[in-house]
């Protein structure tokens, strides 16, 4: 009996150790770690924990990403699978273009930075403007202007992944053409009928005296 009892003693601890172990390593799961409202409408980042506390590994083996976008707005969903050793410092930043089929050089319109370190997810959500601009995730500098012959901002967070940016607006809104009221529209047409009807009538008179100088005279039968 007494070596019974000490087996299920046993038996109890190991159970409590392996729940404790458990238990801790997915703390904070599904907990949301900090949310950050966009200061002017236009950035907003969401960060939840949803994994491990442990081990730590570096953001290249674990880092995932994954966009989508709308006519309202660009989003950009980072997933860390395990917590990072260091943390990373990244800035959500739009940047504003000239338009018109330009897109340097570029200001610096809106920043939002956050850190990146617990396992879990991380959403930043843009929301696009009337304006062309453009929107990146970016690690270091984030210069006031950038263009390909001034300085530049910060390599992105995914440096190979050219879909965690995007660019809006670089050519404009379709061009508007307004409609002419019809009191414009009947006397441009009469106009055009009357030019028209003009220039018929005058090659038909040169043909006329064309041909008359080009016929034969009667003393050309003499």
């Amino acid at each position: 009996m007494q070596r019974l009892g000490l087996k299920r003693l046993f038996t109890a601890l190991c159970v409590l150790l392996v729940a404790v172990t458990v238990g801790t390593a997915t703390a904070g799961a599904a907990a949301l770690v900090h949310s950050e409202p966009p200061p002017s409408g236009n950035i907003s980042v969401l960060q939840t924990a949803t994994g491990p506390t442990a081990p730590c590994l570096p953001i290249a083996l674990v880092a995932r990403s994954s966009s989508s976008s709308d006519s309202a707005t660009f989003r950009l969903k980072i997933t860390l699978l395990a917590p990072l050793c260091a943390p990373i410092t990244a800035s959500a930043v739009i940047y504003a273009m000239p338009g018109n089929g330009n897109a340097w050089p570029q200001q610096l319109q809106e920043k939002l930075s956050f850190t990146l370190q617990a396992a879990g997810v991380t959403e930043v959500v843009f929301t696009k403007p009337a304006s062309p601009v453009q929107f990146d995730v970016v690690t270091g500098a984030t210069p006031q202007q950038i263009a390909p012959w001034l300085q530049w901002h910060g390599p992105l967070l995914f440096p190979f992944d050219t879909s965690t940016s995007q660019q809006v607006g670089i050519y404009g809104p379709p061009p508007v053409v307004p409609e002419a009221p019809l009191t414009l529209l009947l006397p441009l047409s009469a106009a055009a009928v009357m030019v028209g009807g003009g220039t018929l009538l005058m090659m038909r008179r040169n043909r006329q005296v064309v041909g008359s100088a080009d016929s034969p005279g009667l003393d050309s039968f003499r």
